[in-house]
């Protein structure tokens, strides 16, 4: 749970004073105005001088309380201006900071004022080098640390490095679309750590499969369930595209895929049948949701990619000619032959729906299916 941080706020009476201090300064500057025309006006102040100085110390406190909170203001302010402008710098000379050798020109935008490593931001005057890439422009994301006793700021360092640049670039054996951010994982020294995400340009292939240009590559360490196994997935892919995409003989809409280290497809999940199936007998409906899972057996799970998982949609059903229709919240397992390995609830496969909340009258868009082709 995040900590709760007390601020104490101006009270009612604060303002209320503010509000009497503006009122007096306007009543002065008319009254000082009238003696400055008015000579019938000074006349009176002399008689009654007594009586008009009471009234001017009456006037002039809540009025110096006010110019004094907003002298106070103004200073908070150039003084917040003074530190803004302090933390932006220009590199008058090319030099290395944070671990990148940045050209004369470059732009930086510091965390701590004075700190050029604790930058947060840079833009480049011509594309430099940045763990393999050719970015025009660089944000970080700290962290700190502190002294245990005095909480006394020891040191920040980078968490994470996100890069822009022109066009598709390499980044580690991918190509990535760096006119969209190029997010690493960094380790505290501003190693690169891991690629944590991408989005991909033209030119990538899986296992002998183009993946189209505007899905999203994430970096992984594996999926973990919850018996404490974890998967040996290293990158995960969100395809994106309007046309379906081939996998496992299967024609899907916009499918999760899970690869390993060397890039070979293992799993899929969170797919959709963009063409109807006829598979073991089942004929499956567009719109069929598709994954791939690992059945546990022998208290091992069997190799990768186990079966395939297919779950009608809602108001459909899979058909068989030999047994009764599957329907919505139960699921048809099959191996890849198309052998029945079972039919069991949603719920037995991690396949859940969620309820959809409507605000207003406008009935919600259900996301479009890649087309069939």
């Amino acid at each position: 749970m995040l900590a709760m941080i007390p601020v104490s706020l101006p009270s009612a009476n604060f303002y209320l004073l503010l509000s009497l201090g503006l009122l007096a300064g306007v009543v002065l500057a008319a009254w000082g105005l009238m003696l400055a025309v008015s000579a019938g006006h000074r006349r009176t102040v002399r008689k009654y001088w007594k009586t008009s100085a009471a009234l001017f110390v009456v006037l002039a406190v809540p009025f110096a309380f006010f110019a004094w909170v907003h002298t106070i203001v103004w200073q908070v302010e150039r003084e917040s201006e003074r530190a803004e402008a302090a933390r932006n710098v220009t590199l008058e000379q090319a030099s290395t900071v944070g671990g990148v050798a940045m050209p004369a020109g470059t732009r930086l935008k510091l965390q701590d004022e004075g700190q050029l490593e604790t930058y947060v931001e840079a833009e480049f005057p011509a594309p430099t080098s940045v763990f393999g890439v050719q970015a025009m422009r660089v944000r970080r994301y700290l962290d700190a640390e502190y002294e245990k006793d005095t909480y006394a700021l020891i040191r920040r360092y980078p968490r994470s490095v996100i890069l822009t640049g022109l066009g598709d670039q390499a980044v580690l054996g991918w190509r990535c679309d760096s006119t969209h951010d190029i997010e690493f994982d960094t380790e505290p020294d501003g190693a690169m750590k891991a690629l944590s995400q991408c989005r991909l340009g033209s030119g990538n292939q899986v296992d002998g499969m183009a993946i189209p240009a505007g899905s999203v590559l994430y970096g992984s360490n594996g999926t973990v369930y919850v018996d404490g196994s974890t998967d040996s997935d290293r990158w995960r892919i969100d395809v994106k595209d309007p046309v379906a995409v081939p996998v496992f003989g299967l024609m899907l809409s916009e499918p999760r895929l899970y690869l390993d280290a060397k890039r070979r497809l293992l799993r899929v999940s969170d797919a959709e049948l963009a063409c109807r199936v006829r598979r073991g007998g089942f004929d499956y409906a567009e719109g069929t949701q598709v994954k791939t899972i690992r059945r546990v057996i022998d208290g091992q799970r069997e190799p990768f990619p186990g079966v395939l998982v297919f779950s009608p949609a809602a108001g459909q059903v899979a058909r068989h000619e030999s047994h009764a229709d599957v329907p919505e919240g139960m699921s048809v397992m099959q191996a890849f032959d198309g052998t029945l390995a079972g039919i069991v609830t949603n719920e037995e496969v991690g396949v859940f729906k969620f309820a959809t909340f409507t605000v207003g009258d406008e009935k919600p868009t259900p996301p479009a299916r890649a087309r069939c082709p």
